[in-house]
C-alpha cells in the first residue's frame, strides 16, 4: 500500500514560528522550580547585566561598530543546510530510532508537582535514581534522595503505576489502554513517547503536515473529530542532525498533554542519545520535569525484573481504573 502523501507547508525562513503560533522555548526555567538568577536581589547583589546603563550599551555597540563587528550572524552551516523533503527526513529519524532498543541509564531528576492535599500548593524535588527502558513498550524510572525511595514509575505491555513512599505510601496502578492511562498525573507512556525514540509511519488516510523551517522541520500529525481536525502529535526536528527537538502530545478532543523538549545530544556507542529532557505534563494535575541521563549505555541491557509491577511491602494500592469510592 503506497505510503500517505503528506502535505507540505510553504513557510519564509525568517519566520519559522509563525507555522505553530507557539516558540520553540515553551517552558521556562521558573516553571520547573528554577530561580532566575537575579531574582530577589538588587544593588550590587544583581548580576552585572542588570546593573548596564543605556549609555553604557550606547558605548559598546559604537566600539564594536568602530572594530567592524557587526551582528552575530546565523552559522554557516545552517544556514546552508539543504532542504531535504519528508521522505528523507522521516527515513533518516525512523533508522536512528531503530538504531536504540534499550538505554540503561543514571539519571538525575527535577520535579515540580502539586501537592497531592490540594492542587493549590506545589512541590519540588531534586532526586537522584535510574531510566530504564526496552523498546517498545518497557521503561522504569525512579528517584530517591540518600538511598531512600521517593517515588518510582513503570510500566510493561500489560500495567503502569506510580509509587509514592513519603507520607502516603501509596501505590497508583492501571491496565495499559485503560481509560485512565492518558490521563495520569505522569502517564508512563507519555513519558516514553517524550523521550523521541519512537518511530513514525504515517496510517494511509491520516493527515499529515510537513513544514520546513528556518531551524528545522515541523511535522503535525493529525485527527479528524467532527468537521474539526486536530493535532494528534506534533514533533520538531533540528535542521541538521533531523534529531527530534521536541515532542507534543494530544488527546482525541487536540487538548495537549504533554510537552517535551529534548536539549542535548551525546554520542553513545555510535548512536545520538539525548540525555537532558525538559517537560510538562497536563495530565489530571499539571507536573514539571527536568531529567538529565548520565552514564548511558546502550549495550547494558536492563535487569527484566524491574519491569514486573510489585506491590511495595505496606503500601496502599489505587486501581486507577475502578470508580472511587465514596
Amino acid at each position: 500500500m503506497a505510503p500517505t502523501p503528506i502535505r507540505q507547508k510553504a513557510s519564509p525562513m525568517r519566520n519559522a514560528t509563525s507555522v505553530t503560533g507557539v516558540p520553540r522555548r515553551v517552558l521556562p526555567r521558573r516553571a520547573v522550580g528554577i530561580a532566575p538568577t537575579d531574582a530577589g536581589t538588587s544593588g550590587q547583589d544583581r548580576p552585572w547585566h542588570s546593573r548596564v546603563r543605556p549609555w553604557h550599551t550606547a558605548i559598546g555597540l559604537l566600539l564594536l561598530l568602530a572594530a567592524g563587528c557587526g551582528p552575530a550572524r546565523r552559522p554557516q552551516a545552517l544556514a546552508l543546510a539543504p532542504v531535504l523533503s519528508p521522505d528523507k527526513v522521516l527515513a533518516a529519524h525512523n533508522a536512528w530510532a531503530d538504531s536504540i532498543q534499550h538505554i540503561w541509564s543514571r539519571a538525575a531528576v527535577l520535579l515540580n508537582f502539586p501537592t497531592i492535599d490540594t492542587k493549590a500548593d506545589r512541590m519540588q524535588q531534586d532526586l537522584d535514581g535510574h531510566l530504564f527502558v526496552v523498546k517498545p513498550d518497557r521503561l522504569y524510572l525512579h528517584g530517591q534522595v540518600l538511598g531512600q525511595e521517593v517515588f518510582v514509575t513503570g510500566m510493561n505491555a500489560e500495567t503502569y503505576w506510580l509509587w509514592i513512599r513519603p507520607k502516603v505510601n501509596t501505590v497508583w496502578v492501571g491496565a495499559r489502554g485503560g481509560p485512565s492511562e492518558r490521563r495520569f498525573v505522569v502517564s508512563p507512556e507519555d513519558l516514553m513517547s517524550a523521550l523521541g525514540l519512537f518511530r513514525i509511519d504515517l496510517k494511509p488516510g491520516e493527515p499529515a503536515v510537513f513544514t520546513a523551517q528556518d531551524r528545522g522541520y515541523f511535522l503535525s500529525e493529525e485527527r479528524q473529530t467532527g468537521a474539526a481536525r486536530v493535532p494528534s502529535r506534533r514533533i520538531w526536528f533540528d535542521r541538521v542532525t533531523l534529531r527530534p527537538a521536541r515532542v507534543d502530545l494530544y488527546d482525541e478532543s487536540g487538548k495537549c498533554l504533554l510537552m517535551a523538549e529534548l536539549l542535548k545530544y551525546e554520542r553513545v556507542g555510535g548512536a545520538d542519545v539525548c540525555t537532558v529532557y525538559r517537560a510538562r505534563f497536563y495530565g489530571d494535575r499539571e507536573v514539571d520535569l527536568v531529567l538529565q541521563l548520565s552514564a548511558v549505555s546502550l549495550e547494558k541491557a536492563p535487569n527484566p525484573k524491574v519491569f514486573e509491577y510489585r506491590v511495595p511491602p505496606g503500601a496502599k494500592v489505587i486501581d486507577i481504573d475502578k470508580p472511587e469510592q465514596p
